[in-house]
């Protein structure tokens, strides 16, 4: 006797794909910015020369890369701040509840931080916006930093929406991912 198999969910392969490729770029991010930190120490102490434009980098790329191109797959991974005091002491019907209120309330709030991103975005492409003269070691256009907010975002709904799809679906909510307290740690 053969166990059932479950199709491969295309939606969530391509998506799968995207967002590892979105936080790879994020976690280069990470990567860039210990090389420059490490590199602009030396630099100012041994040679009295720092890199002038490193704080500039990792402010307003590295970071916002790292953060908003990584958080599709913390959405998808349930790596995201949860508290499951209650969740665990909720019925199936609760919990399913929870799940796709969950989903509802992360894809409207993101759907926001990414309109918000996108208006950034669209203005300062709009507007030309680069930083003063002498307000920023980076003379780059405001756009190529701003544009990893709504993409990051408009990929972290999409996630939220695919998984309020699969809730709705769902007899019953996927189990969270192993909880970050023990049950002796717990309030009751």
């Amino acid at each position: 006797m053969s166990t059932p198999t479950t199709r491969p969910d295309p939606v969530d392969r391509v998506l799968r794909t995207v967002e590892n490729a979105a936080a790879a770029v994020g976690l280069a991010g990470v990567v860039v910015t210990v090389v420059l930190i490490v590199t602009d120490v030396a630099l100012r102490y041994l040679l009295g020369a720092p890199l002038s434009w490193s704080v500039g980098f990792v402010g307003d790329y590295a970071l916002v890369g790292l953060f908003f191109l990584g958080l599709s797959y913390t959405v998808r991974e349930g790596a995201h701040v949860r508290i499951d005091l209650v969740h665990k002491r909720l019925g199936p019907g609760g919990r399913r509840g929870l799940a796709v209120a969950g989903s509802l309330l992360t894809a409207a709030f993101l759907a926001l931080v990414g309109w918000g991103g996108y208006l950034l975005t669209a203005g300062a492409v709009r507007y030309g916006d680069i930083p003063l003269a002498g307000a920023s070691e980076l003379s780059w256009p405001v756009w190529t930093s701003a544009v990893m907010v709504p993409v990051g975002a408009g990929l972290a709904v999409v996630r939220a929406l695919h998984t309020l799809v699969l809730d709705l679906r769902s007899p019953a909510p996927a189990a969270p991912a192993a909880p970050l307290t023990t049950t002796a740690e717990e309030i009751a």
